[in-house]
This record gives structure tokens, C-alpha cells and sequence, in this order.
């Protein structure tokens, strides 16, 4: 039996990304500081970036502020959690051939 999540809720959708998140950075006793520090980290971000979304009375951030926050946000985590972007592109298959079947024996 399975019970079909309301995705409609925004507020239902928030707790499940949190719930979620908790669970990705659950802490060990290796990683407790790196997770303190992560999620106050993210807490600023989201107060600078996203929070004049919620409440309409406040101004947005110059967009230098916000791009500069996200960089730097982005580069510490990726620093702290070991992610970093040639680790992720050795994952990344690139085709240079424009998707056309390499036959070795056939030339044009």
C-alpha cells in the first residue's frame, strides 16, 4: 500500500525537502563540524538570495552580492564536502563526433 505524497502543498514539499536534507547530511562524529558548518552556511545564502522572495517588503540584494554569495557558498561546500569539478567531470562521457557511429573501416 502506498500513500501518494500531496506535492500541491508548498509547505508539505518543504518539509520533505528538509526531511531530506537532514538525512543527506547526517552527521557522524567524522563530519559533525562539517555539517554544523554547512548548514549555517547555507542559512546565510538562503537569507541574502532567497529570502527577499518571502517577504515582500524587504529589497533585494545588488545582484553582484548575490552572485558573489552563491560563488562563494558553492566553492566552500564543494571544498568541505569533497566535491569538486573534475571529479564530476571524469563521470561525463563528451562525443565529439556528433552522435555519429564511429566506423573505423568506413571512410568518407
Amino acid at each position: 500500500m502506498s500513500v501518494k505524497p500531496n506535492t500541491d502543498d508548498p509547505l508539505h514539499r518543504a518539509k520533505i525537502e528538509f526531511i531530506c536534507l537532514g538525512r543527506a547530511l547526517m552527521p557522524d562524529k567524522d563530519s559533525l563540524e562539517r555539517t554544523a558548518a554547512t548548514l549555517i552556511l547555507f542559512g546565510v545564502w538562503a537569507a541574502i538570495v532567497l529570502g527577499p522572495m518571502f517577504f515582500p517588503e524587504a529589497e533585494p540584494p545588488p545582484w553582484e552580492l548575490q552572485l558573489g554569495t552563491t560563488a562563494v557558498a558553492f566553492l566552500v561546500l564543494g571544498r568541505m564536502w569533497d566535491i569538486e569539478v573534475e571529479r564530476v567531470l571524469d563521470g561525463v562521457t563528451i562525443s565529439t563526433d556528433g552522435g555519429q557511429p564511429r566506423d573505423d573501416d568506413h571512410e568518407d
